[in-house]
């Protein structure tokens, strides 16, 4: 990896973070890292034994989790993982690299769940022109995107909305790009967010979207074993798969039977059956 690249996205990162309003301490923010990976470690100890992952409902994991006083801490734990998970600073750079580099200085972007919102102010901070709304159904995670965009002086140019990103209308004028990362394991119905990307974005607009594979935690509904699950469901969506990166990190459990990988599509709207 090229030390500059990793410098560069690193310090970034860690900018937003010191300058967020009402954000954690550094102390607080560490311990939300290690209490982050520590409730990975543990549920995917858990999905070992047990074969499966441990929740079954939307309701039950937005009580547990999403309305909880915990967010906050949760969504920071989070954040970090975008640059010290090696796999996932992969997928950030495929973000900056092959997703972003490809926009229009004054796309529309729409995110869906946006949690602690530093993609679509990613998205920003490269396109001086560019207008980014979230729809998230969690007051924490509004508040800290928020808190982000001002800290990346973007905050004009991002609209964040509390609602559910699965029941937007089709809109009269769609977006021209969408970003929905980390969203399509914790939902009952998979299928409904791909339906719903494609609803929103014009023809040949462009999406980046992850996901996690065999890889639990406390918010995880939907079990993934194969890259291609996801693949299928963007092309069964009216999404033509243009690239895909999937990654793992670097030490598993001893003996482990799944393999815990995070993925990235880069999609594209197709017009017909054939493009």
């Amino acid at each position: 990896m090229n030390p500059a690249r990793f410098d560069e996205i690193v310090e970034m990162h860690l900018e937003w973070a010191m300058a967020a309003p009402g954000r954690l301490s550094i102390g607080e923010m560490v311990d939300a890292y290690v209490r982050f990976c520590t409730d990975v470690g543990l549920e995917q100890a858990r999905y070992e034994r047990r074969g499966s992952y441990g929740q079954r409902t939307y309701d039950d994991v937005y009580q547990a989790v999403y309305g909880a006083d915990s967010m906050t801490e949760y969504l920071w734990g989070a954040y970090l993982t975008n640059f010290l998970w090696p796999h996932h600073l992969e997928i950030a750079m495929m973000f900056r690299d092959r997703f972003v580099a490809r926009l229009d200085n004054s796309v529309r972007i729409v995110e869906l769940a946006p949690g602690h919102g530093s993609w679509g102010v990613w998205a920003l901070t490269a396109l001086s022109g560019a207008r980014v709304r979230g729809y998230d159904i969690s007051p924490g995670s509004i508040a800290i995107a928020e808190s982000i965009a001002e800290a990346a002086g973007v905050r004009d140019r991002a609209d964040f909305e509390r609602q559910d990103a699965l029941g937007l209308p089709k809109p009269s004028d769609p977006a021209d790009a969408c970003i929905c990362c980390f969203l399509v394991e914790h939902l009952e119905r998979p299928d409904a967010l791909f339906a719903a990307i494609s609803g929103l974005l014009r023809p040949h607009g462009t999406a980046f979207i992850t996901g996690a594979l065999t890889a639990a935690h406390t918010d995880h509904i939907a079990e993934f074993r194969r890259e291609s699950e996801l693949v299928v469901l963007a092309e069964d969506h009216g999404l033509r798969v243009l690239e895909t990166y999937s990654g793992s990190p670097e030490r598993t459990l001893p003996d482990a039977r799944f393999l815990p990988r995070s993925m990235a599509l880069l999609v594209q709207k197709r017009v017909n059956d054939i493009w």
